[in-house]
C-alpha cells in the first residue's frame, strides 16, 4: 500500500478577552501587556476569578514586576469594576485575592490594604496578619453565601438571601479591620 503522511497541526493558543489560555491557565500575550494598558493588571485577576482559572506563572511574574502600575488605575472605573468582580466573586474570592496580594497588586490598588500587609494583630479574634485575616474573612463570607456553612451558621446563611447588595457586604467585610 500507499503511505500517507499525516498532517501536522500547530496548536494555536486560545484567547480570552485578549489574554491567552496556556494549558488551562490564564496568561498574557506579551511582556508589555500590562504597561500598554494597566487596567489589564486588575482584569487578569477578575478573569481568573470569573472563569475559575489559575494564573500562569509567567503572568504572575509579570503582574508582580508591574504591580506599581496599579497606582495609575486606582481611580479608573473599569479597574474598580474588575476589582469588585474579584472581591465578590461567586466562588473562592479569597484565593484570587491572595494571588493579588502575593503579586503586590492588591496593596498597590487599595493603599489602605497595602498598609496592613504583614501587620501583626494577635488577640482573641486575630490569629493571622491583618491582610491574611481580611482575606480569610472574605472566604468565610463566600462560603456562608454558598450555603457551605449552613450547619454552623444557619442564621447568617438564611439572612444572606435578604441582603440588598452583596457587593457592599463584601466591601464592608474587607475593610472591617
Amino acid at each position: 500500500g500507499r503511505r500517507f503522511a499525516l498532517p501536522t497541526f500547530k496548536r494555536r493558543p486560545k484567547h480570552l478577552d485578549g489574554f491567552i489560555i496556556d494549558r488551562g491557565r490564564l496568561s498574557i500575550p506579551g511582556d508589555d501587556w500590562f504597561s500598554e494598558n494597566p487596567v489589564r493588571l486588575i482584569e487578569l485577576f477578575a478573569l481568573a476569578a470569573k472563569e475559575g482559572m489559575e494564573i500562569h506563572p509567567n503572568a504572575m511574574r509579570a503582574a508582580t514586576r508591574d504591580a506599581r502600575l496599579a497606582d495609575q488605575v486606582r481611580d479608573d472605573p473599569a479597574a474598580n469594576a474588575f476589582f469588585l468582580d474579584v472581591l465578590a466573586a461567586r466562588n473562592k474570592p479569597d484565593l484570587v485575592l491572595r494571588w493579588m496580594n502575593e503579586a503586590g497588586v492588591f496593596g498597590r490598588f487599595v493603599p489602605d490594604f497595602g498598609r496592613v500587609v504583614a501587620q501583626m494583630q494577635f488577640d482573641m479574634y486575630h490569629h493571622y496578619t491583618v491582610d491574611e485575616h481580611s482575606i480569610r474573612a472574605i472566604g468565610l463570607l463566600s462560603r456562608i453565601e454558598r450555603g457551605e456553612l449552613a450547619h454552623d451558621h444557619p442564621l447568617s446563611t438564611a439572612l444572606f438571601r435578604q441582603i440588598e447588595s452583596r457587593r457592599v457586604l463584601y466591601v464592608a467585610v474587607l475593610l472591617h479591620d
